[in-house]
């Protein structure tokens, strides 16, 4: 059976702390350098930290109201809480329905305070929506500190198993609850629909496990056929005993035995953090962001232009795409800072256009260099560079390059739309296998961009077999064939037709230095 996660590696530490086994309690996923202070983390957190300050004031200043359904699962009359840690530090009972089974790992966290506040930064931008998710299902609001335990609420975490996100989805198991993964976006990075997957998981594993949420948890990080093993090998020693996790506990996989008592044991903290002087960044009892659906591919850094959002923000809100746009098909989500997001849903409404991306993708081919791919597009290598994030300018081929366009070659793309009145002779050409527009822009002495005008084209759409291009060109007007004669060269076909011996190649699809025999046919385009 897949399992919904797997969490990075685990070492052994000691502890003061007594143990009724002598079984040692595993040094926790915070040890991982992903998770631990580095540069990437800490720009993360610093991000958030400083948006979250800039949007405070902006709020202030719009006066903006806050209409949020303040409803409790386990309250008929809710008190309003201003901080989201005390709502759930107030609504907790897994932890402490458990409480004799977890101590050892409370000791351990009590000596991590400074991690956990840092996992509190990240939290603040999806808190309230994880919790208001989870409050609509009435599932337990120790679910809501499950990220804790799987990604330190760090979106990009991933695992030496291949699981990804806030909810470290392995990618088999993303695929079942649509979690898509491409060149362009990774759903298990998805913060909005992955929240929702996993939640949709999580339920569907407490109904499998006769509504036991500590197996639906374990079974969330092992996989439901585990605990059913588990549960076989221990009632084949107790046959009239309980098999519920802390029975079936030993015969779990050793990260699983330790899974679901990491999250109660950081639960219990966080519902007595007064007591152990756990300091957490409070979370605003409001929502953070907006989801805003968008047609088409746009542009995320004309976003940020134009709702005054850092980059860096917005990649925090929406860390499932992995460039610097949306996919190219389809409608996709994007969420945006709540306080600028209605104010961006209309003017994109109004002016999707303004948003449109200004690159193009390229497949990198074998021989090519960085600076040939410059020039074939009329970039520089320093714009390509930037673009990918690229450090050096080693190539490798197979791999994905986007790049940048110059603002006229935009503005070719866009006149596609309205092609200039063409008053002469035309021509149609039947795409061949093998072609391009490049090799057939030269075959009429044009350009790929005068092709693409003529036929209301996009640049970056690849053609196909046996499409129909208009030549609007009076370079080329009638073909006809031509049959050598002994004794004659492509030299003098060439100069009997005023056209050059490389054009009678391309068209023939022939080299120069071609040995030809009397008797071959050839097609010569006649110039007007």
């Amino acid at each position: 059976m897949l399992a919904g996660c797997s969490h990075l590696p685990y070492q052994d530490i000691d502890t003061t702390a007594q143990r009724s086994s002598q079984e040692t309690v595993p040094k926790l996923p915070i040890t991982d350098p992903i998770l631990t202070e580095n540069r990437e983390t800490d720009a993360f957190e610093s991000s958030i930290q400083e948006s979250t300050e800039r949007f405070s004031a902006l709020k202030s200043n719009q006066n903006l109201s806050n209409q949020l359904d303040r409803a409790l699962v386990f309250s008929q009359e809710a008190p309003v809480y201003d901080d989201l840690w005390q709502e759930i530090s107030e609504h907790l009972f897994l932890a402490p329905a458990n409480s004799e089974n977890y101590q050892d790992y409370m000791s351990y966290y009590i000596n991590k305070k400074r991690y956990l506040k840092r996992v509190s930064v990240r939290a603040k931008p999806y808190l309230y929506f994880i919790l208001q998710e989870v409050k609509k299902r009435q599932m337990p609001y120790e679910i809501a500190l499950l990220p804790v335990v799987e990604s330190g609420y760090y979106p990009y975490a991933r695992s030496y198993m291949s699981a990804a996100g806030l909810w470290q989805f392995m990618p088999a198991t993303g695929h079942m609850y649509g979690l898509h993964q491409n060149w362009w976006y990774d759903g298990r990075q998805d913060v909005y629909r992955s929240t929702l997957a996993a939640l949709d998981y999580l339920q569907a594993l407490y109904a499998q496990n006769d509504y036991d949420w500590l197996l639906a948890l374990a079974s969330y990080n092992s996989g439901y056929g585990n605990v059913l093993k588990a549960q076989r090998r221990f009632l084949k020693k107790h046959p009239n005993g309980d098999p519920n996790f802390w029975n079936i506990r030993p015969y779990l996989p050793k990260e699983t035995q330790h899974y679901v008592p990491q999250l109660l044991a950081i639960s219990n903290l966080v519902s007595h953090k007064k007591t152990y002087q756990l300091d957490l960044e409070p979370v605003p009892n409001e929502p953070y962001f907006k989801k805003v659906q968008v047609s088409d591919q746009i542009s995320l850094p004309k976003v940020a232009q134009a709702t005054q959002t850092p980059q860096d923000m917005l990649k925090v809100l929406n860390p499932g795409y992995l460039r610097l746009a949306t996919p190219p098909k389809g409608k996709h989500p994007l969420l945006l800072p709540i306080e600028v997001a209605d104010a961006f849903e209309a003017e994109y409404s109004a002016s999707p256009d303004d948003y449109e991306v200004t690159w193009v993708r390229h497949k990198i081919r074998s021989g090519e260099s960085l600076s040939v791919i410059a020039y074939r597009y009329r970039t520089s290598s320093r714009e390509i560079q930037k673009l990918n994030n690229m450090k050096g300018s080693f190539l490798r081929a197979g791999k994905t390059l986007l790049i940048p366009l110059p603002q006229n070659h935009q503005v070719a793309l866009r006149s596609a739309d309205k092609p200039k009145k063409y008053t002469g002779n035309k021509h149609t050409h039947t795409v061949r296998s093998g072609e391009s527009l490049w090799t057939i822009a030269k075959y009429y002495n044009t350009s790929p961009r005068k092709l693409c005008e003529w036929n209301g084209i996009s640049i970056r759409k690849p053609i196909y077999k046996g499409q129909q291009l208009v030549i609007q060109s009076n370079q080329y007007g009638r073909k006809v064939s031509y049959t050598l004669k002994e004794g004659e060269s492509l030299w003098v076909v060439a100069q009997k037709y005023r056209v050059t011996t490389q054009e009678l190649c391309n068209w023939n699809g022939i080299k120069k230095s071609a040995v030809l025999q009397p008797g071959t046919k050839l097609k010569v385009w006649v110039k007007s």
